[in-house]
């Protein structure tokens, strides 16, 4: 009986056993089952499909120089139904119209043009003629009726450019490689510099200056030179205003930017500014520039210029797009007009920057009246000449004699095989009213001695060090003083001591531990009308120099100190 109940048992369980699990299924918490329901699948999520197609999508054009372009065409379908519409900016960073290139694609397939040039010589200007470091590039896309032209300025090299291609479902690139490769083959001149500032110069003087030549062409260049007739020049030549550069040559290659003398009483400098070939750079830290004007208007000109760190600039205290205002400056530089058309007066022009990177190569103040050198007044040599791949250098001087006071402007230009390009010459001729001579003060402190021309600048660091003074030591020579250089300063704040010399790199003497702080004045390098010897004492102990127009050395101890020679003449 027991078994028969057993087995009833077991066949009640098959019947009901699927109902059951059923049940036990259903009643499992909701937040299970759609966790076993978003499991993640492994594989690959398909993106929507595209109708249209680019053939190909990779153009290699290859090499592009002054003559020869290149272009290639490319294939647009649209594989699904109905219309399909297209559109393109240009490639990204490139300078390009406001408008985009656009169409629209049926069932047949159409053309789409890409070409790239150098933009032809004869429409560039003057001075982007002369610069062989790039060139400006043109892109132009063609459809159609529609056409786009895109620039960039490009150096040599080999680069690849995306054009992207958009539709209201996805967007596509046509990636296009080329070479850009200077292949010049008409003679092509290249001038350094292209302003030319001859400076502050007295009545009576000749001053001179250098001009750099040279061919980027593979023809022989055939060249002549002079000054613009006067007759042939617009009122706008003159009326531009003046032009000043910042470079200093006599701290050129050294590392360290000091501004010329003639720029001291209008430019300041604060922070870190490095030199570049004589002109002011920067690359890290904080640098401020000062400049103060009278005009309508300023212009500066950039030597080099790259988009990165902060840049700030400020007229008047008031405080303009920076962005802007340098947004078409090229890696390579450029002109940038910074105001114009301001209330005829002085105005002052800021530039704040950190760790920004460029090289300024000068400033023109707008609405300064300037006049025509008078004619014979300037001369240059070598006046004509024929030349490969060899570098020419022409000699530009300025006889001031029977010069009035004033401003001057003009124009030298070069006529040659290959066009015509021209350099602008500035000077300044000043009246012979200031004195000659400055007076040099000496200071005292310990061992060690600080001469100076401007105690009222230096009291902080006089005050600070307890120097006492001592009077006038010597007299030195304005920096226009023929036969005469500058005389700089450096001090070492290890062993408390100044040095002096008139080579920036210090003679013989090592610079190691010393700081730089300027110049004082000129200094004659050799014995002039009414001049007397400078002479220097070392004390090789402690490392100190002593400076004095006495033989004798006046009150050192010449048993410590050594005759160390004739640092100059002065008065």
């Amino acid at each position: 009986m027991f078994r028969i109940k057993n087995y009833l048992f077991f066949i009640i369980l098959l019947i009901f056993y699927p109902f059951m699990t059923d049940n036990l299924y259903s009643a499992q918490p909701p937040a299970a089952v759609k966790q076993n329901v978003s499991k993640p699948t492994t594989g690959t999520v398909k993106q929507p499909k595209s109708p249209l197609v680019i053939a190909p999508e990779d153009i290699h054009l290859g090499i592009v120089s002054p003559d020869r372009s290149a272009e290639a065409i490319v294939t647009l379908k649209n594989t699904g139904s109905g219309v399909l519409r297209w559109s393109t900016e240009g490639p990204d960073g490139w300078k390009k119209p406001q408008q985009k290139l656009s169409g629209l694609l049926e069932s047949k397939a159409d053309s789409f043009r890409v070409k790239i040039q150098l933009l032809p010589k004869e429409m560039m200007s003057a001075e982007d003629r002369q610069k062989n470091s790039a060139s400006y590039v043109e892109m132009i896309l063609q459809a159609g009726s529609g056409m786009i032209i895109c620039s960039k300025q490009i150096p040599v090299g080999t680069y690849k450019e995306q054009v992207k291609i958009n539709t209201a479902s996805i967007q596509k690139t046509i990636n296009i490689s080329f070479t850009i490769a200077y292949t010049q083959q008409l003679p092509l001149i290249n001038l350094y510099p292209v302003r030319l500032d001859m400076g502050c110069v007295l009545p009576e003087k000749t001053v001179s200056k250098k001009i750099i030549l040279n061919n980027s062409g593979k023809e022989t260049l055939t060249w002549s030179v002079a000054m613009r007739k006067h007759e042939e020049m617009l009122p706008d030549h003159i009326q531009r205003g003046r032009y000043q550069s910042f470079i200093n040559p006599e701290t050129k290659n050294s590392g360290v930017y000091i501004l010329p003398v003639h720029l001291k009483d209008i430019v300041g400098l604060t922070g870190t500014w490095a030199e570049k070939n004589g002109y002011p750079a920067t690359t890290q830290g904080d640098h401020i520039m000062e400049i103060n004007f009278s005009g309508s208007g300023i212009i500066l000109y950039f030597l080099n210029y790259q988009k990165k760190g902060n840049l700030a600039i400020s007229l008047d205290k008031q405080l303009m797009d920076a962005n802007d205002l340098l947004e078409d400056v090229e890696e390579n530089g450029g002109e940038v007009l910074v105001a114009d058309q301001l209330a005829y007066g002085p105005h002052v022009l800021t530039i704040t920057g950190k760790d920004s990177n460029m090289i300024l190569e000068g400033m023109r103040v707008l609405s300064v009246y300037t006049d025509f050198f008078p004619a014979n007044s300037i001369k240059i040599f070598p006046h004509s000449g024929a030349t490969a791949r060899q570098t020419n250098y022409l000699t530009v001087s300025l006889n001031t004699t029977q010069i009035p006071v004033g401003i001057y402007k003009d124009e030298i230009v070069f006529t040659t095989n290959g066009g015509e390009a021209v350099v602008e010459v500035f000077a300044e001729v000043v009246p012979d009213t200031i004195s000659k001579v400055i007076d040099i003060y000496r200071y005292y402190n310990g061992t060690d001695y600080l001469f100076t021309a401007d105690p009222q600048s230096e009291t902080q660091r006089l005050f600070q060090n307890k120097y006492i003074k001592e009077g006038i030591a010597f007299r030195l020579f304005n920096p226009d003083t023929p036969g005469t250089a500058s005389f700089y300063r450096w001090y070492n704040p290890q062993k408390k001591s100044h040095f002096y010399h008139y080579d920036y790199a210090g003679g013989k003497k090592d610079l190691r531990g010393y700081i730089f702080e300027g110049i004082i004045g000129n200094i004659a390098t050799s014995k002039l009308t009414n001049t007397k010897e400078l002479y220097r004492w070392y004390n090789p102990k402690t490392g100190h120099y002593f400076y004095s127009t006495e033989l004798q050395g006046g009150k050192i101890d010449k048993k410590i100190y050594r005759f160390d020679g004739i640092a100059g003449y002065v008065r």
